[in-house]
């Protein structure tokens, strides 16, 4: 679970993330901070993993007018847990900005706002709205505003 003013930390090396490390075309696999000191650790980081990218910001032609200043300078962070069953997407390709599930193959365009356009999946990754904390580091704007992962899963 992602909490509002949380910074954005590597996994597995659990270092915040400067907006300016993060490269056009760049990958990290993000955690929420403090999530390693979590009474249900292993619960948690399955809803909460999720993968930060830097698009030009001129590729984010798609976005959607409620989600305006969600990004900071063209990154954009979505869910790892695939909408369909479950599976932990990650395999990015930079030139259509595309992120596959390895599973079954749903495929969702990140310049998009996440969509699917290819596969099972039946509904978009949920983004997670992030900023710049006053320290210059990427956190959490609040948590995910649409659930995560699969319609079957338990929701709270």
């Amino acid at each position: 679970m992602q909490e509002p003013g949380k910074r954005l930390m590597s996994d597995p090396a659990g270092r915040p993330i400067k907006p300016e490390a993060v490269e056009i075309g760049g990958v990290v696999h993000v955690l929420p901070e403090g999530i390693e000191k979590s009474e249900h650790r292993l619960n948690e980081e399955a809803k909460a993993t999720a993968i930060l990218i830097r698009l030009a910001p001129e590729d984010l032609l798609a976005q959607r007018p409620d989600r305006k200043g969600w990004d900071v300078s063209g990154i954009v962070v979505y869910s790892k847990v695939c909408t369909h069953v479950g599976c932990p997407v990650g395999l990015y390709e930079q030139q259509t900005h595309h992120l596959l599930c390895p599973c079954h193959q749903s495929t969702f365009d990140l310049a998009d706002n996440g969509k699917v356009i290819f596969g099972p999946a039946a509904r978009p990754l949920p983004q997670l709205p992030i900023m710049v904390d006053s320290a210059g580091y990427l956190a959490a704007q609040s948590d995910f505003t649409e659930p995560v992962g699969p319609s079957y899963w338990e929701r709270g």
